[in-house]
């Protein structure tokens, strides 16, 4: 997070974040006022602000990974999918993979040849053993732990596979 902002309260990081969000015709200094009137921002801070206004638009970032709280955010893109630049953080992977299955019910996410990913009943993240030649097969569920992820990817796994799985996901019944 850029230090500038580091020290404002939630309410007031959400309430900038809605007004850089917004699409309308208000220009840079009437939200410049705004942001030092109604939200009590200094004006280097609402300068800062202003400055990542461009790239709010036209992108739904994934929460409290946009240009506000992180140098390398990441957004959706409907026709690319997820865009991002460098490597994600495990937080954010795992909120990828929670928003990549939240609508899928039932459904697993392929992470790479031989596991998978899902939520179960109470909506927790789980990974598990996946064969491919024994789709129906149970296996024990394991929680993602932090000591298994490094420099971006998983144990096991290299950048480029981790980063597959949500780029260009595959989903299991």
């Amino acid at each position: 997070m850029n230090p500038l902002f580091k020290h404002l309260s939630a309410d007031t990081l959400s309430a900038l974040e809605n007004q850089l969000t917004i699409i309308d015709d208000t220009s840079d200094e009437e939200l410049f006022d705004f942001l030092l009137e109604e939200l009590d921002l200094s004006a280097e801070q609402a300068e800062a602000a202003i400055a990542l206004r461009p790239q709010y638009m036209g992108r739904l970032f994934l929460n409290g990974n946009s240009p506000l709280y992180q140098d390398t955010p990441v957004y959706v893109d409907p026709a690319a999918g997820f865009i991002f630049h460098g490597q994600l953080t495990e937080y954010q992977i795992l909120t990828i993979y929670r928003m990549l299955l939240a609508s899928r019910h039932g459904t697993r996410l392929k992470l790479n040849a031989h596991e998978c990913a899902g939520l179960n009943n109470d909506g927790q993240l789980y990974w598990t053993p996946y064969n491919s030649l024994q789709p129906g097969t149970v296996y024990e569920v394991y929680g993602f732990e932090h000591r298994q992820f490094e420099d971006g990817h998983w144990q096991g796994e290299t950048l480029a596979q981790t980063t597959a799985a949500i780029q260009h996901p595959e989903f299991i019944d």
